[in-house]
């Protein structure tokens, strides 16, 4: 298929697939829109296509930040980041997508962007069954903050820069997510806390939840590397474990006392 750009949006889980049936110019570029780690390999979707397609990284870019379609499409003011190590391959994203609704910010940490996209989705799940338990406002922000600080974690275990996290990206995506009605992964946690199956969840909402794919790929790495991620691992364990929402909770309240930063 020939174009200058692709723009590619499917789930993380599908982008093999995807790339078994299609197949773009070596000298085309490709913008992923794809959140999540895949199953198995671990891979990130930026990662996933240059094991498809044989690309190095600077024909690549993560395309990320708090945008839902429902208000992009209506022009409601919104920002995004584009992310890459081809400098010039971002200014010409930037350059072809900004408009006066639409701000695009560059940056050079594609694997920060990757891992920001990916583990806010699970946070998301958690904040919506803080919201489906009848929890309020105090929680759900602590929650997303503690759960910020779980990103860091592991992007500071992949060698991603920390001001990543504190963007658009990062804390940015990571709130609207975590509080927008328009958020899938939101409205799965609160169906979840309400007593649903993940498999009655997903098919009564029709769509693909991110969250909860990605759930179960971060429980993985959490385990081989010993990472400190308590709330990533408690919405596995109640996703995959049968872990009851108000127990999680109850257990992550009583943890051992700590500092801030760890």
């Amino acid at each position: 298929i020939e174009s200058e750009y692709f723009f590619i949006a499917v789930p993380t889980k599908s982008l093999r697939t995807l790339f078994g049936h299609f197949c773009p110019l070596e000298s085309s570029s490709i913008i992923s829109l794809s959140k999540g780690i895949e199953k198995d390999t671990y891979l990130f979707p930026s990662e996933i296509i240059m094991s498809c397609t044989g690309r190095n990284d600077d024909k690549i870019c993560a395309l990320s930040g708090p945008t839902h379609a429902e208000e992009v499409s209506m022009g409601v003011p919104s920002a995004v980041v584009v992310s890459g190590s081809n400098i010039t391959l971002n200014k010409k994203v930037q350059e072809l997508l900004s408009s006066p609704a639409f701000r695009v910010y560059s940056n050079t940490d594609m694997k920060g962007v990757e891992i920001s996209g990916a583990i806010k989705n699970v946070i998301s799940i958690a904040s919506g069954m803080c919201i489906g338990l009848g929890f309020g406002d105090n929680t759900t922000a602590a929650l997303i903050t503690r759960g910020l600080n779980e990103i860091i974690r592991l992007g500071d275990f992949f060698g991603a820069e920390i001001s990543t996290f504190y963007g658009l990206a990062g804390i940015g995506d990571l709130s609207v997510t975590a509080f927008s009605k328009h958020s899938r992964n939101r409205q799965f946690g609160i169906k979840i806390a309400k007593g649903a199956t993940s498999a009655d969840s997903i098919r009564e909402m029709g769509m693909i939840v991110e969250g909860y794919y990605t759930a179960n790929a971060l429980n993985d790495i959490i385990i081989q590397n010993n990472l400190k991620m308590p709330i990533s691992q408690s919405v596995y364990n109640i996703l995959y474990e049968d872990l009851s929402p108000k127990q999680a909770i109850m257990d992550l309240m009583s943890r051992d006392l700590t500092h801030e930063n760890n």
